[in-house]
């Protein structure tokens, strides 16, 4: 008998891209071997769901899920916006209790999933001309006004949710971004306050309409050194988001739980010395 015949190995994928969510096969797998630890539950439970809820009203703000890479960041905000999107998927959850809360937001929200790359355009001009792009694929027509003719980005947005609500009466638009930290972190100080700008007007909204924001950063936008030249524009950003951030006790549990898993053969065998390694 040989040993890889004793264990079962399920190998962690390395890579996830966000936009996979986007196809519902891919969603459903991503659902399915997502590892769940009880930390986790408990602030996904705690922060997420009732944020990106809007059956009760409350002062609903945008998420920064913060995670380096190999943490499965990307991996969780999937989960998240797939489960949002199709409440049949949160049938594929591992994790009762969350599974359980997680029907408050399941089936609630068309998604839009995007990764900002290397860009020299600004965060606002990114943001929305993916909604533009992602609202004509649905059958509406809305254009954003230049940023030189805007003093209050807010006002078109809720204008922009005017129309969706039109042709989607009961939903939420739920918008998802990765890899956000890597951009603003190439930009120069007037830059990254226009965009620290931008993300706190949709942060704001967030308790208006039902507008969702939630992204994805390496590490905390709050009190981060490289950012300390803004602070001041980044505390206006912390009001008006909340953050979970995966911690190491989180990673230590997927890699237990996914990495070695005995093989249900072995019940019941006697135990011996495998003939072959």
């Amino acid at each position: 008998m040989k040993y890889k015949d004793l264990v079962q190995f399920d190998p962690i994928e390395t890579v996830v891209k966000l936009k996979d969510a986007d196809t519902k096969s891919e969603a459903e797998r991503l659902v399915k071997t997502y590892v769940m630890s009880d930390s986790m539950a408990e602030s996904l439970i705690d922060v997420v769901i009732p944020q990106l809820q809007f059956e009760q009203t409350i002062d609903n703000k945008g998420l920064f899920i913060v995670g380096n890479y190999g943490t499965g960041k990307s991996h969780l905000m999937s989960v998240i916006s797939a489960i949002a999107e199709d409440a049949g998927i949160l049938n594929l959850v591992k994790h009762d209790e969350f599974k359980k809360h997680a029907a408050t937001i399941a089936g609630k929200f068309e998604v839009l999933r995007f990764e900002i790359g290397a860009s020299k355009m600004n965060l606002r001009d990114i943001v929305l001309k993916k909604i533009e792009g992602d609202l004509k694929k649905r059958g509406i027509e809305y254009k954003f006004p230049p940023v030189d003719e805007v003093t209050d980005n807010k006002q078109y947005l809720v204008e922009m949710m005017g129309l969706f609500e039109e042709k989607y009466p009961d939903k939420g638009y739920l918008i998802v971004v990765d890899e956000l930290l890597d951009y603003l972190q190439h930009k120069k100080e007037l830059e990254i306050k226009f965009d620290l700008g931008f993300l706190r007007e949709i942060g704001e909204v967030n308790k208006n309409i039902r507008i969702r924001f939630m992204a994805g950063v390496q590490e905390t936008l709050f009190d981060n050194p490289s950012f300390s030249f803004v602070a001041k524009t980044i505390l206006k950003v912390k009001d008006r988001y909340e953050q979970i951030i995966i911690k190491r006790e989180d990673i230590s549990y997927v890699v237990s739980q996914r990495l070695l898993q005995k093989n249900k053969r072995t019940e019941g065998m006697d135990q011996g010395t495998p003939s072959e390694i």
